[in-house]
């Protein structure tokens, strides 16, 4: 079975969102909006692909290079790019190395580095999740590659596994389900821990979580059994 990650994130404001209704969204962004990924002649054709859209329900849409375009499946998706849901939408996206990633409703998140080599079956991949709530099931490659998922007080590198992360505000949980996960606090925000980091970040088998930014003063951040109900309400709202 390959692993699954799930990441949460919601943020203050984020609810202001969700009373855009997709007309709404079309007009707002009207000026930026452009064909449907992969035509010529649009700033969309000439970058790298990392991978394509698989699946799409409701409104969601992605940004490159100053232009938006509203997604309806089968557009291919580069480093660098936000993709974007509103409220009651999905999407899913398909990774050139076999991943998927999957974005419940009012999410936004940037692919902020993705490269793979076939010949060695070497990965190192970043996102960067604003807001919102994302699954990821991580194809299985050699050692020493890479799948980090990043928010703004935390930062979380999968061991080939099966991992849930929230945020709400200034709180990041992670949870796992399979597997083995390295977490640590980021202060910094939006950014991979180095070598050095890694080996001193705690380390959550499955069956446990911890929340990051919701600790008392002077309190340890440490391994906690984690809850059912909690799991199961997440992969729920990614439900195509």
């Amino acid at each position: 079975m390959r692993p699954i990650i799930l990441c949460s994130l919601f943020v203050k404001g984020l609810r202001m969102s969700a009373i855009l209704s997709r007309q709404q969204f079309l007009r707002f962004g009207l000026a930026g909006i452009v064909a449907p990924l992969g035509l010529a002649g649009t700033a969309f054709a000439a970058t790298l692909s990392v991978g394509a859209v698989a699946k799409v329900r409701g409104t969601a849409s992605l940004s490159r290079a100053g232009q938006q375009v509203v997604l309806q499946g089968g557009e291919e998706v580069a480093a660098g790019d936000v993709v974007t849901t509103l409220a009651d939408s999905r999407l899913r996206i398909e990774l050139k190395d076999g991943s998927q990633l999957s974005l419940g409703e009012l999410t936004r998140m940037t692919i902020a580095a993705f490269e793979f080599t076939p010949e060695d079956m070497k990965r190192d991949a970043a996102f960067d999740l604003k807001e919102g709530i994302l699954e990821a099931i991580t194809a299985k490659v050699a050692s020493g590659s890479r799948f980090v998922i990043r928010t703004r007080n935390a930062v979380a590198a999968t061991r080939s596994t099966e991992w849930i992360v929230t945020a709400e505000k200034a709180q990041t949980g992670v949870y796992v389900v399979e597997g083995k996960v390295d977490v640590a606090p980021s202060a910094l925000g939006f950014r991979s821990l180095s070598s050095a980091e890694q080996d001193k970040a705690m380390l959550l088998s499955a069956g446990q979580s911890t929340v990051i930014g919701k600790m008392a003063l002077g309190a340890t951040l440490s391994p906690q059994p984690t809850d059912a109900k909690k799991l199961e309400t997440l992969k729920a709202s990614l439900a195509f």
